[in-house]
Order: structure tokens, then sequence, then C-alpha cells
């Protein structure tokens, strides 16, 4: 679907995170790029590995990675072992661009697609086909287009990268016709020992279980009517938000490309006289949930006592001030949306 040469799938999209970065070489003290505005998932894999999270401000078009921002960071880091762009609500980010700056140093490229299965590239690629990355990560989250219960997926193009994360999902074990260390053990007079198997690197147990598999795979040939009607109803919010003064599509850009995940805004709170925290409630009184994606991730408490300060991703902090995500999902009724639509007309008058 994707085109990826390999696919590993795995327990779920923080799982598949983290072995990508162990697959990737990320050691302790090393230097891993991502954007502040995403979940804290795809920062805290760094942090497993002992490496240190810096933060590229976002583009305020598309909410996702700046090229510009990634430039500066390169610039104020001695050496950048990994960058991990997020494909935010769904928009795939400019990976040729960000490709281009990563191999400047020779920094790996490993793509948070959780929000982004089945979403496109420019070039009419499927996200997820790792032309510009060594590795691409999905999650199949109950709340994602493929939901499993729980699941993840990574893809590349790399026979060697494919084989160890086969082993480091499942404990660091090699068995059957996996290469092993010791070949005296594996065999007896030229025939394999079928019981032989070794642990050659601390592994986990990330494994998909097959009943979520078989959930996952259930859902794939309903996959591009699930993302039709994710953008049918994005585009309907774009055209019952145009003429609105204090609220604007957050990310109104791709629309042909994205997969929707979620449709984040951004409120005037000040000219519209109300407070998120008012907004939200008022709406919850209506029966409508809402959230927001995301508190920039060094803005959380943890990263605050690691050292990070506010301000330093601007563009960032600013869109969490005005975001606010509506509801959208592939069940969503018109009925229902535009009782949404008539809601926040009422509440932001």
């Amino acid at each position: 679907y994707v085109g990826a040469r390999f696919a590993v799938a795995v327990s779920s999209g923080t799982a598949g995170l983290h072995l990508a970065c162990i697959a990737a070489g990320i050691v302790r003290g090393d230097i891993v790029v991502t954007s502040p505005i995403t979940f804290i998932a795809s920062a805290n894999c760094a942090l497993y590995m002992g490496a240190r999270p810096v933060f590229a401000d976002i583009d305020p078009g598309t909410l996702n990675l700046s090229v510009e921002s990634l430039e500066e960071a390169s610039r104020k880091e001695a050496t950048i072992k990994a960058v991990i762009p997020v494909h935010f609500a769904g928009l795939p980010c400019d990976m040729n661009a960000i490709n281009a700056t990563a191999e400047k140093w020779g920094a790996a490229i490993i793509e948070d697609a959780a929000h982004a299965f089945g979403a496109s590239y420019p070039d009419g690629g499927k996200v997820g086909n790792c032309v510009n990355s060594l590795m691409t990560v999905f999650s199949f989250h109950p709340v994602k287009a493929i939901a499993a219960g729980e699941g993840g997926l990574i893809t590349t193009n790399d026979e060697a990268t494919y084989k160890r994360l086969l082993r480091l999902r499942s404990h660091g074990i090699n068995k059957g016709d996996d290469p092993m260390l010791n070949p005296g053990a594996a065999q007896e007079d030229g025939e394999p020992n079928l019981w032989y198997y070794e642990m050659q690197e601390l592994g986990f147990n990330y494994r998909i279980t097959d009943i979520q598999s078989a959930l996952a795979l259930s859902q794939f040939g309903k996959l591009d009517a699930f993302l039709e009607r994710r953008k049918e109803l994005a585009l309907r919010y774009d055209a019952a938000f145009a003429s609105m003064a204090t609220l604007k599509p957050a990310q109104p850009v791709g629309r042909d490309r994205s997969a929707h995940h979620i449709y984040p805004v951004r409120i005037d709170f000040a000219k519209s006289g109300l407070t998120r925290t008012r907004l939200m409630h008022g709406l919850r009184e209506r029966d409508i949930g809402t959230q927001v994606h995301y508190i920039p991730v060094y803005l959380q408490p943890y990263y605050r006592n690691l050292g990070y300060k506010p301000g330093a991703c601007p563009t960032a902090e600013a869109y969490y001030r005005e975001a606010l995500s509506l509801p959208l999902y592939y069940s969503l009724a018109n009925s229902d949306q535009d009782r949404v639509v008539s809601a926040l007309n009422e509440l932001l008058q």
C-alpha cells in the first residue's frame, strides 16, 4: 500500500519509535531534532536512548516542522544524529527539503506518521514509502484511521534495518534461518538444531498480537473510503468557517494529500471575549467534545525539569495559545457536524 520494501508490526506507535531509534544507532549524548507540536512520544523516544531532544519550530501554515528552523538547529548543535519529522494532523511534511537538510550532516530520518496512514506526498507517493527517510512509524491506536485496539508499524527500504527491527521487537532473539553468532551450537552434522535460538542483543517484547493484526488487516480495504470521508468533512468545516471573524482553520492546505486525522482550528480568544476553557465547557454542555493538540512538549513539567524553557519555539507557542481540535471521524454525520458549527457560531459571536 505505501510502497516500502519491508514492514515490521509492533505493539504500539511508541514502541515503533523506540525501536526505530535503536535501529538508527542513537545512543547516549546524541542529539535528535523533532517538532514541539506533537504527542510526547515523538521526543520521549530520544530520551529512552539517553539522547537529547532538540525542538525546531513549526511552519505557521502547515504546523509541521519548519525547514528553516531545522537548519537553524543544525547551526546551533555540533552534531545531529537524527531528525523525527511529525506529519501533524495527517499532513505530510516537506520531506524532500528535510532530507536535503539532514543529508548535509548525515542524520538519519525517522518519520512519525502516527497521524498520516494513507496520506500522500506532493509527488503522489504514499507516506511510509521511505524515499526520503530510513524508517517511518505508524500507529494503530483506537483513534487512528486504522484502529487495532493498539498497535504500530515500521516501514523501511533497508534490509539490515528490517532484520534488526525483527530481532529487537522480540527480546533481541534470532532463531530459525537467522544468522547465528554461535553456528556450532546452531547445527549438528550440517543439520540445524530446530530448538536453538540466540539472544544477540537487548531487545523488548514489542510484538503485536494476532488478534490486533487481524483487526487492522480487516480495515485496510476500507481505508480509502475512511480517508475520503474525513476529507469531505474537513472541506465542509473549511466552507462553514470561511466567514467567521474569530475562528480559522489552522491547517487549510494539502486537503488532497492529508489523512485528516484531526481538524485543528485557531481561535482569537481575546477578540471573541471567551477563554478556551469557557468555550470547551460550553461545547461540552452541548454534548460536543473538543481537545487541544498539543501542548508544546518542552513545556511539560518533566521537560522543564530537564532545563527546557518557554520561548524556545515562538510559532509553536503562538499556535498552542489559539488551538482547538474539533470533532472529526469517519462516522460523523453531516447533521452532527452542522451542530458543531452552529454551537461555535453561537458561543463565539
